[in-house]
């Protein structure tokens, strides 16, 4: 079953329990179907990528910029020289990402 097919059926169990009357207070079919429906939308963009969610997650700490570690100045050439914060990889001020691991790098604070 595609993810349109789960939407879709998700909002037919909403509308045919949303007068439902649980004694417990514990379950309410209407609010879950909601809750999943609203969830299963969220992530839709990100069924045609095939990536999985680790994949996903990786990539976005991988884009979120880190502050590098300054280790020197190089004059010659009038910058900053530094180590990625996530490998290790020697860097310069002018790279917004390093060149090894793809890590998005903050140079100031």
């Amino acid at each position: 079953m595609d993810t349109e097919t789960i939407i879709r059926e998700l909002e037919r169990v909403e509308e045919n329990h949303k007068d439902d009357r649980v004694f417990t207070g514990q379950l309410n079919i209407a609010e879950m179907a909601h809750d999943v429906k609203n969830r299963l939308e969220e992530l839709k963009p990100y069924e045609d990528t095939g990536l999985t969610p680790e994949q996903i997650r990786e990539l976005k700490e991988r884009n979120t910029a880190k502050a590098a570690i300054i280790t020197g100045d190089n004059r010659a050439i009038g910058c900053k020289v530094g180590e990625c914060p996530t490998c290790g990889a020697m860097t310069r001020d002018y790279l917004e990402f390093c060149s090894e691991c793809g890590q998005r790098i903050k140079w100031e604070e």
